[in-house]
């Protein structure tokens, strides 16, 4: 009877043992990170790798994992990551390591007023400006020609009527692929102090708008002459060819 408990005892104690060690396997490996972990190191174009580092590094979701900067001689960024996030950290590298986009701005300064004037260099215009405006006359003044690339800013002199002015242009946002392609425009215009003629200087008109690539738009009047005449602002934005 002694033997048979005995054995049962050592029965007990060797089940126990193996359901410990079950246990503490599972606990063990609750505590793997997910993986299998792929390390990979991207050759960088235009992103330097301190930069592609902050690009990446919110698009880490595995503990362990992370993104790294390559030595100094070296322009890439070292990934460890799984293979699903990784290919998700390539397509984000594939939209910004790129060239920066250059965006052409072509612009005009046209006058409104009261007259039977039909300018044909702003023909394309004048059906539109006369739904839109009280005026019956439209003539351009002045065009203006600048190449920026995103967060560039550029500034351009044009003519009133022989009042020179200054146009400020600074370029944000700019969206080059599909059919949601624009630029986001802060413009300022300017009419430059003559003294000697008794003409003030100062701002124009002043805005900020989000422009499509290949359209033209109204970016603003400003009335003059006591409201008998206005200036008018448009611009229209097309992707230069790299």
């Amino acid at each position: 009877m002694r033997f048979i408990r005995a054995s049962m005892m050592m029965l007990a104690f060797g089940v126990g043992s193996r359901v410990a060690a079950q246990q503490a396997g599972t606990t063990l490996r609750s505590l793997e990170a997910p993986g299998p972990f792929v390390v990979k190191t991207v050759p960088l174009h235009h992103l330097t790798s301190q930069q592609a580092v902050k690009l990446l590094a919110p698009y880490t979701q595995t503990p362990g994992g992370g993104v790294f900067e390559a030595p100094a001689s070296i322009n890439a960024v070292t990934i460890r990551e799984t293979p699903k996030v990784i290919a998700e950290m390539l397509a984000v590298l594939a939209e910004y390591d790129r060239q920066p986009a250059t965006v052409t701005l072509s612009f005009q300064l046209v006058a409104a007023e009261n007259t039977t004037t039909r300018d044909a260099a702003v023909a394309s215009l004048d059906s539109l400006l006369r739904g839109v405006l009280k005026f019956s006359g439209y003539r351009l003044l002045g065009t203006s020609v600048a190449t920026a690339s995103e967060s560039g800013r550029v500034s351009q002199s044009l003519s009133a009527d022989g009042e020179p002015m200054t146009l400020t242009v600074e370029v944000s946002d700019l969206r080059i692929e599909g059919n949601n392609a624009s630029v986001r425009l802060d413009v300022d215009l300017w009419k430059m102090a003559n003294p000697a003629k008794g003409i003030p200087g100062g701002k124009v008109l002043s805005t900020g708008v989000t422009v499509p690539i290949g359209q033209t738009v109204v970016l603003g009047t400003s009335a003059t002459d006591g409201g008998q005449r206005a200036l008018i602002l448009t611009v229209r934005p097309q992707l230069a060819k790299r």
